[in-house]
């Protein structure tokens, strides 16, 4: 099971993956690494990457279910 910490650094791997470098990534960079913030923004991530990448990896879907099961 992963920590919280890792979960955060999955979740900022997968947004430098599939998103390019922006104001936009960065955004969501710093609201991902805010721990002042109630638990993980899993979903509204994943909503942000919407329609921004073509297909995502076997592993990284794998990543994405576990997340999303254990802060989604």
């Amino acid at each position: 099971m992963m920590t919280e910490d890792q979960a955060r650094d999955a979740l900022v791997g997968l947004v430098k993956k599939y998103l390019p470098s922006g104001a936009k990534e960065n955004k969501l960079i710093k609201i991902i690494n805010d721990t002042s913030r109630p638990g993980l923004p899993v979903r509204g991530v994943l909503e942000s990457m919407k329609g921004k990448t073509t297909e995502y990896s076997d592993s990284d879907k794998k990543l994405i279910e576990e997340l999303i099961y254990l802060y989604g």
